[in-house]
Formats: C-alpha cells, structure tokens, sequence
C-alpha cells in the first residue's frame, strides 16, 4: 500500500521517472523490485507512452529510494542517468531554443509538466546568473534526494546544450555536506557549496547567451506548440484537483472555516496559488466556504433539537440574521422554511 502522510496532492509525474529510479537500483545491484511493491503498477505499465502516476505514489517511490540506496549519494546518480530527451517536448525545446536564456526560460515554464512539485526562479547578482530552486510542497525524507537530482540535471542538461560546462558554474546547496561528497565529487564534476542560503545553479551571465548546439527554429516551434498543448491540459486538471482538496479539507474542518491563508497553510500552498488555481478553475474560495456552509446548515437543520440560533453559531455567524439571509441566498428559503419543507 501506498504509505500514509502523504503531501504531494494528486498531480501526475512522468512514469518514466520511476522507470529510470528503477533502472538505476538495477545497476547498483539493489533488489529494484522492492521499489513498486503493492503499489499495483509494474515496470513495464511505466513505459507506456505519456504514462502519469499519481504524486503519492511518486513520493512513496522516492522515499524508498532514498532508504534503499543510504548514504551514496542518490540524486547525482539519479541526476548522472538522466539525458534531457527524457523529458519529451520539454526537453526537445531546451535543445532546439535558440539561446541557453531561451531554453531556461522554457525549462522555468514547464517544469511544472515535470516536476510540479517544483519551481525555479532567475535571479542576477552582480554579473553571475542564479537559477533558485524551491520546493511548493513538503517533499519529506526524499527532499534531499529531489532538490539534488533537479540542480545536478539542469547543470547536465546545460552541458548537453552547449557541449561543455561554463566556466565558473556551481551548485549551491541549503545544509551541510553529506559523508558522500568526496567519493561522488569526480562523478559530479560540477563545484558543489554547501551552508549557502539557496538551492541554485550559479553561472556567469555571459553563458545565456551561448547558442545551443542543436538549435533549430522550426523544431523548437513545433516543440513549444506541443508544450503549450500539454501545459493547458495540466493546468486544466491541476485546477481542478485543488479545488476538490480543497472541498475535501472543507469538509474535515470544523466550524468554523478556516480563511483562505489558513487553507493554504494547511494545504502546503502560497494564498496566491490557492486563489490562481480557483480562478482558473472559475471558482472562488469564498463559494467553497459556502458550499460547505450550506452542506452543514442542511445537516444541523435536520436536527430539530438544534434552535435555528444554535445551527448559526455553530457555523460562526454572531447575528441570526445574517445567517438566515446567507441561507436563503444559498437556497431560496430560509432556514424555518427549510425546516418546514424537511
């Protein structure tokens, strides 16, 4: 069963992600099919064209990984498998951007389509280029392992970009450094900092304007529409997913509702991306407060012992009155009159 705790949501991730963690306890010589068990998907189900999995079923794969390969060092490796075909038309577009800026800001773009556990944000500090990466829910015991294949990656698929690594390039990271580092440094071969204040690639500025070596107008055209297509539909059904765990989280609540910060702290989001999902959605959190007043206005007021005052307070209104006028805009009658018709 997929372990409990969950944080992730529901938003899909690439089953070939999975695969590719698989493959690489493979070769590790790690008993790789310990990794999906009585998660009721198989390795070959993975493969499958545009196969998703759901984002516990991911988080559970990552945290077995992490326990199962211990201290060595698994997001490089994970990382150092990676090729940015992998990634589709994501990775399609980074190759044939007609700049390494323009491949970032596609990488930026899209990522979500990836990683939607995740964003990037650019940054400039004097002549030096920082490409921040965060987290948008609590990744647990596999953050390490996350953050750490995603920076060593971007650095890679630079690499892969341009033929070579800028100079000057180097990857900062929150925290100390790991037992690991030593053995793995050679196999990174990127500088790694450690205790800074972010989570970022660092590069010279000079290396955005650097031309990829695969650079094709019209491959990236085709690239970019196909991303775009696939954006959309994510965002369609990730806005649609937070409303409905937002609805679910409504109705674990008790009276009275939390507000639209509380919401989101509770559901490990920013206020702004709780209310841009909603928007999207074409909902607002106020008319989920509403729905879920009017669900238990219902309930209580079939409760005849329960004075129509009673049922008020219970769901946070001071003033009878305001409730009876909430009620009869939810409904067409008022709470007496629902009663009587109940």
């Amino acid at each position: 069963m997929v372990s409990s705790g969950r944080t992730w949501g529901n938003a899909g991730v690439p089953g070939i992600y999975v695969v590719l963690l698989y493959d690489l306890l493979v070769a590790l010589k790690l008993d790789a099919p310990t990794l999906l068990v009585g998660l009721g998907v198989s390795r070959d189900e993975l493969l499958a064209v545009d196969r998703r999995v759901s984002m516990s079923l991911a988080q559970t794969v990552a945290e077995r990984g992490v326990e199962m390969v211990g201290d060595r060092g698994l997001g490089f490796r994970y990382a150092r498998a990676m090729s940015i075909t992998l990634h589709g038309p994501v990775g399609l577009l980074a190759l044939s951007s007609a700049s390494a800026q323009d491949a970032l800001d596609a990488a930026c773009r899209f990522l979500g389509l990836r990683a939607p556990f995740l964003e990037i944000h650019q940054a400039r500090h004097a002549e030096q280029a920082h490409l921040q990466l965060r987290s948008t829910r609590p990744l647990g015991v596999a953050h390490d392992f996350i953050i750490e294949a995603m920076l060593v990656g971007l650095a890679f698929m630079i690499e892969q970009l341009l033929e070579s690594l800028p100079e000057g390039l180097e990857i900062h990271r929150r925290g100390p450094a790991p037992a690991w580092l030593a053995a793995l440094r050679d196999d990174v071969g990127v500088p790694v900092r450690f205790d800074q204040s972010e989570d970022a690639l660092v590069f010279p500025l000079s290396a955005l304007e650097a031309r990829p070596r695969l650079a094709d107008p019209q491959v990236a055209a085709i690239a970019r529409e196909q991303c775009e297509m696939e954006f959309r539909q994510w965002r369609t059904e990730e806005d649609g997913v937070m409303a409905e765990r937002i609805r679910a989280a409504l109705q674990d609540h008790a009276a009275p509702l939390p507000s639209l910060e509380g919401m989101a702290d509770r559901l490990a989001v920013s206020a702004r991306t709780l209310k841009r999902h909603l928007q999207q959605a074409g909902l607002s959190y106020r008319q989920l407060q509403d729905e879920e007043r009017y669900r238990q206005a219902c309930r209580l007021l079939a409760k005849a012992e329960k004075s129509i005052s009673e049922v008020a307070y219970h769901l946070g209104y001071n003033d009878v009155a305001n409730f009876s006028k909430a009620f009869k805009r939810w409904s067409g009658l008022t709470p007496k009159g629902y009663r009587e018709q109940h």
